[in-house]
């Protein structure tokens, strides 16, 4: 016979095993809720294919935190440039205790000197099974420059670097692209250009005198050995040990002037090549003054000009002289009248000599010049 089930047991059981079951998992769960982290966030121009939430983040292979969320840069953040639309954004938890620093700030400032001497994050596979990680290292910060962003991280940034696997996939497209372009070359027509070059020898040397090129040869040959025994004796004169080392020192001396003027020199490359382009401009603009209709009437109307100016200087030259004709006969009479003419200054002047005298007494005796005798003499005062 079977037991009979006690259900007051059976409930028990059940209540105590959910409550186990929830402790379990606020215990678990209160590590993750009370765990201090920061925040940081990057931006990748490539698949992000088996990154996903939850993977870790690891500073050259130590875990440092784990990857909280995974989109695209346009959730975030506001931007029209076609590029930066293309960036998958990927935003991480940092564990605080990780690093010495208590402050954000002084976390930043630390982050931002490490940013420039090269550190980035990457994605990198976990093994042959295609799950990757976020590492974080360093890298050539010349070859590796951050991406271009238009707006200002709200957390800790660390600009990203190109995976392995992406670097890879560019270098085979790169070969593809090399292997197209050779397919693309006439490679059978320059076989065949230097079959045609082959062949063009083979029918010279057939056509031509053995002997007389073997002859040519010969003296080529003949004078080439004679210039080497002139070399040869002339760098074995003892005057050689002195000069070669003032060649050096000259070379020397050479490049080190060049090297430190090697600013001046492009900077005067630069002048005399603002300069000539000035000299060509204002060359040209002189050319297309002198061609140009204004210019051409311009001289005509000066032609003109200059024949009126002859015209009306010869004009000026014989009025000059009828001018002066006028000024001899006006000599001449003013000689033949001199005594006449002195006679009339001499009249003038009595007569001015009169009117001061009527003015005067018009002046003492006003009543008696309009109404009476003028005063005897021997009254006037």
């Amino acid at each position: 016979m079977s037991r009979k089930t006690n259900p007051f047991r059976l409930g028990l059981f059940i209540i105590v095993g959910t409550m186990l079951l929830v402790s379990v998992l606020a215990i678990l769960g209160a590590g993750k809720l009370f765990e201090n982290s920061i925040k940081m966030e990057t931006y990748l121009n490539e698949s992000v294919n088996g990154l996903e939430v939850g993977s870790p983040i690891k500073f050259r292979g130590v875990k440092i935190g784990s990857v909280s969320e995974i989109g695209f840069v346009t959730d975030h953040y506001m931007t029209m440039d076609q590029t930066e639309l293309r960036y998958v954004y990927v935003q991480g938890d940092l564990n605080h205790e990780m690093f010495k620093t208590k402050e954000v700030t002084d976390l930043m400032r630390y982050l931002g000197t490490e940013v420039d001497r090269g550190l980035r994050a990457r994605p990198v596979s976990l093994g042959l099974t295609g799950q990757l990680f976020l590492e974080i290292d360093y890298v050539d910060p010349d070859k590796n420059q951050p991406l271009k962003i238009a707006w200002k991280p709200k957390y800790l940034y660390v600009p990203s670097a190109p995976s392995m696997l992406s670097r890879v996939e560019g270098a085979v497209a790169s070969i593809s692209e090399t292997l197209e372009d050779i397919n693309k070359a006439s490679i059978a027509d320059a076989i065949e250009d230097v079959r045609a070059v082959a062949q063009s020898m083979e029918r010279f040397l057939s056509n031509s005198d053995t002997g007389e090129i073997s002859k040519r040869l010969t003296g080529t040959l003949t004078e080439a050995e004679k210039f080497l025994s002139r070399l040869n004796r002339l760098l074995a004169a003892p005057e050689i040990d002195t000069v070669m080392p003032d060649v050096a020192v000259a070379a020397r001396n050479l490049r080190t002037v060049m090297e430190n003027s090697s600013g001046d020199i492009i900077a005067a490359m630069k002048d005399i090549r603002t300069a000539s382009a000035s000299a060509k401009r204002a060359a040209g603009g002189v050319e297309t003054y002198l061609t140009s209709n204004q210019t051409k009437q311009t001289l005509t109307d000066l032609s003109t000009t200059l024949n009126n100016i002859s015209e009306a200087s010869d004009k000026i030259k014989a009025a000059a002289v009828r001018f002066e004709g006028t000024l001899s006969r006006v000599n001449m009479t003013v000689a033949g009248q001199q005594g006449n003419i002195e006679a009339i200054l001499d009249n003038v002047r009595r007569l001015v000599e009169n009117l001061r005298e009527l003015s005067n007494e018009a002046r003492q005796y006003p009543s008696g010049v309009l109404f009476g005798e003028p005063p005897k003499k021997g009254q006037v005062k």
